[in-house]
């Protein structure tokens, strides 16, 4: 999308030598202002397979050794992994190509789509940030030393009678994740610091959590590999360790603690969907989601007399193998993911649940493997045992390492609210089951007592962790009481902590509103008057020369312009602000900010994307002749010849009869558009009701409203030095005055000249911008579809095509935030602070709007 045509003559705008042109198409590969040819998909395919050649080759190569052998569905035939897999066995029979062989298969389908989508996703950008030559040895080598470092190790495990690794001695593995894994660490010495570390956080994860809770060669290989391309990183990049003197963030703390956390309970989770997990915290994984019963197990059991309680616990356990009894079962791992999140905002109450939560596995650790091995006292059965405490307990040591980086909480009311609503729904869930199944005893078999249900609470809230008394019911009433209630305790509880969790404390400083307008009359951007709107909170600088207004919505920090006050200290307040959202556990997100406060931002190595095009116009050269102003000419002559008249007035002091005739005229123009007035940085009638905001009303001889405009005042040195349009209304009745707008603008423009005033800025349009030339990102194309796509609604290319025909000089406004990643939440933040109380039926008239054809546009109607 682009704002204006590009033929800007048409309009009124100056056309200067190298000035930007405004294109009527979108500005693309092909040029501004010239429209992009389709390509073709075989074009397409073919100029994509020449940008990543050996990621396509790899991955033919795969599937066609899969596909030739029949090994797609369930891995290579047995001939075929004992000459082609990996492992002590095929290395002592002399099968030196093995480590490489191993990589032409997978190990099931399963494998086959992960190593398509990990070559895609890591091979590929290798490639293309690496080359061919450098991608193929990294890959090569990855593979070959992942896989004979991990055959290494079982060796001297099976030395060390160790028995976890020695029990993989007589196995063999194939599979290219090793290498993929390997590349992608190499890959991550190519990126800038923030996607090298996040790249290499979520290889780590992955890796430990296969290794710890599966525990296959397979999965010892790929941790192995990743090591192993960490190494060659290091080698040609020498990227392996953070810079001398680099302190980590209080943000990258809580993100590392939180990944460790959530390590706990992915792993546990996917341990319990695998049908034979063998790695040493596969203990893990009954507690926090526990597999369904063994069916030959239960049919063994039962018949026999003597095996009665096993009997009970199978039947237990196929209770909880339908989907409800797996909710159920999942809850204690949905809750640690949950509390991982919480942690990575920084909350204290999750860092709370994470150690408790830590130390129940711990102790219940060392009590399972007790009994696995009553009166042993074996080396091995020891190590073991200590191999399943080591994560739980290296969790509790950083968890209390960290513990000061964890200090944020919403503030008391929201923590009685959650105290209430978890007590009310634990006392009644017990209360249900334990009054619900005294009733209903005769649905359970053997029938229970009052204190045998009691009893039984831990158990039933545990999904049978915890040991009780073995009652099962006997039909479907007892089965809806034994699951289902405890299934709507953990829904409410795992929202209630949601809400919890994403809830953000508002920062309380009763003087800091008062301390904020004062530091703006020392200066600002055009913007800068609408934080003192209602709803703003603000950061102050600890000197008090600078100010930011934000909102916190979710986890984001969005401010309203950029930083005000002494011009020295716009600086310094962007930086500052980051380390106060950074504490507190907010993405900061500067938006609507100068190209003067994105330069900073670029400093800080933020990623800023261009969000409107304000329009500003000096009014020292300001004259309404020539040929360009003839809109403008016309509209003032026409209002002196039907005797209209420019009124000032501030709206507190207006008279009655205009101030209800503005609100009619507000009203219709909401009714027509069908919903909600926005908000944020598009003020209302609400925002009117300010003595130092000037309202600008055209009326007729008749006291008819013809149409009205606010201004904000800009401040420099304790003085109003300029002035912004903001709140525009037109009377849309037939009999009134069509040019009002140019003739409101245009007075409030001669006038402002008269009192000294050095410019007007007539707003931002936005999702409007100029080609200036520069070659727009992947994002700022998305913007401009997206503006073309609400412009039959919202006009913004109209508004801006309006705005020109006063010449004004265009600056561009910017969005600026130091993560991309969060530009999901960061885009949720802003759609929900201008529209915070949209409905789902205003939400489908909105879509309704934008799929309907239009021709025409109101741009003044269409403020909004």
């Amino acid at each position: 999308m682009s704002a204006v045509l590009e033929r800007p003559e048409r309009i009124g705008a100056e056309r200067e030598e190298n000035a930007p042109v405004m294109p009527e198409r979108s500005v693309g590969p092909a040029g501004p202002g010239r429209p992009r040819r389709r390509v073709s998909p075989p074009v397409l395919a073919w100029r994509q397979f020449r940008r990543a050649p050996v990621t396509v080759y790899f991955l033919a190569a795969v599937w066609a050794a899969g596909l030739g052998s029949g090994a797609i569905a369930h891995g290579p035939p047995r001939w075929l992994s004992a000459h082609a897999g990996a492992g002590l066995p095929s290395l002592g029979h002399g099968y030196w190509w093995t480590p490489l062989s191993a990589g032409l298969w997978a190990s099931g389908l399963g494998g086959y789509l992960a190593v398509t989508v990990l070559g895609l996703l890591v091979l590929a950008p290798a490639e293309r940030r690496m080359g061919g030559t450098r991608t193929v040895t990294a890959l090569l080598a990855a593979q070959a030393a992942g896989v004979l470092l991990a055959v290494a190790l079982i060796w001297l495990a099976g030395l060390a009678r160790e028995p976890w690794l020695s029990a993989l001695a007589g196995d063999t593995a194939v599979g290219a994740l090793p290498g993929l894994l390997g590349v992608g660490f190499v890959l991550s010495g190519t990126l800038s610091p923030l996607w090298r570390r996040r790249l290499r956080l979520l290889l780590t994860a992955g890796v430990t959590i296969s290794a710890l809770y599966l525990g296959h060669l397979e999965q010892v290989a790929q941790a192995c590999g990743a090591a192993c391309g960490l190494l060659i990183m290091v080698l040609i990049y020498g990227r392996g360790r953070p810079r001398a003197g680099a302190r980590a963030s209080a943000r990258e703390v809580r993100v590392l603690v939180a990944m460790l956390v959530a390590v706990s309970a992915l792993g546990g989770l996917l341990a319990a969907l695998v049908a034979d997990p063998d790695g040493p915290m596969s203990l893990f994984s009954s507690l926090v989601a526990a597999p369904g019963p063994d069916p030959h197990a239960l049919a063994a059991a039962c018949p026999h007399p003597g095996l009665a309680a096993a009997c009970r616990g199978l039947r237990e356990q196929q209770l909880y193998a339908r989907w409800p009894g797996v909710l159920v079962q999942a809850a204690p791992g949905l809750l640690l993911l949950l509390t991982a999140d919480g942690m990575r905002r920084g909350r204290r109450l999750a860092w709370w649940l994470a150690a408790l939560i830590n130390l129940t596995v711990l102790a219940v650790s060392i009590r399972a493997a007790a009994a696995a091995y009553p009166g042993a006292r074996s080396a091995a059965a020891m190590l073991l045992a200590a191999e399943a405490m080591l994560l739980p307990a290296a969790t509790l040591t950083v968890l209390a390492l960290t513990r000061r980086r964890f200090d944020q909480g919403p503030g008391r009311p929201a923590a009685r609210k959650l105290t209430a609503t978890l007590a009310t729904a634990a006392a009644g869930s017990a209360a249900m089951f334990v009054l619900l199944g005294y009733l209903l005893r005769d649905h359970f078999r053997p029938r229970p007592a009052l204190g045998a249900l009691a009893r039984d609470l831990p158990a039933r809230f545990m999904a049978g962790r915890l040991p009780g008394d073995r009652f099962l019911p006997a039909d479907l009433p007892g089965r809806l009481l034994y699951v289902w209630v405890f299934l709507l305790f953990w829904i409410v509880a795992l929202a209630a902590l949601t809400g919890f969790f994403l809830r953000t404390r508002a920062h309380c400083d009763p003087d800091a509103p008062g301390r904020a307008r004062a530091i703006l009359t020392r200066g600002g951007s055009s913007l800068s008057y609408m934080s003192t709107w209602p709803g703003n909170q603000y950061w102050v600088s600890p000197d008090g020369r600078a100010a930011i207004a934000y909102r916190a919505i979710g986890a984001v920090a969005v401010t309203v312009g950029g930083p005000y006050g002494d011009l020295a200290a716009h600086d310094s307040a962007i930086t500052g602000f980051a380390a106060f959202c950074e504490h507190r556990g907010l993405q900061p997100c500067l938006y609507s900010i100068t190209a003067q406060a994105r330069a900073v931002t670029q400093r800080l190595g933020w990623t800023s994307v261009q969000i409107a095009e304000d329009t500003v116009l000096p009014l020292e050269r300001l004259h309404f002749t020539g040929k360009k102003w003839q809109d403008v000419r016309t509209a003032l002559n026409k209002a002196a010849k039907d005797g209209i008249t420019a009124q000032w007035h501030t709206w507190p002091q207006a008279p009655p009869d205009l101030t209800a005739q503005i609100r009619r005229i507000s009203a219709a123009w909401m009714a027509g558009k069908g919903l909600p007035e926005m908000g944020f940085t598009l003020g209302g009638l609400d925002e009117l009701n300010d003595p130092d905001i000037r309202c600008l009303i055209a009326v007729g001889t008749d006291g008819t409203v013809h149409g009205i405009t606010s201004w904000m005042p800009v401040y420099a040195g304790g003085r109003p030095v300029g002035w912004t349009l903001d709140f525009m209304r037109r009377n849309t009745d037939p009999a009134t005055f069509r040019g009002v707008m140019e003739y409101l603008i245009a007075t409030a423009a001669t006038t402002f000249r008269a009192e000294g005033a050095h410019f007007i800025s007539l707003s931002g349009a936005p999702l409007a911008r100029l080609d200036r030339g520069e070659r727009p990102s992947v994002l700022q194309r998305l913007l401009d579809i997206i503006a073309t796509t609400m412009e039959p609604v919202y006009g913004f290319r109209s508004l801006l095509h309006f705005k020109a025909k006063f010449q004004p000089d265009y600056q561009p406004l910017y969005l600026a935030y130091p993560d991309p990643a969060a530009l999901g939440s960061i885009a949720t933040a802003i759609g929900r602070a201008y529209l915070p109380h949209l409905t789902t039926r205003q939400a489908l008239r909105l879509l309704t709007k934008l799929l309907r054809p239009h021709t025409n546009h109101d741009p003044v109607q269409q403020r909004e």
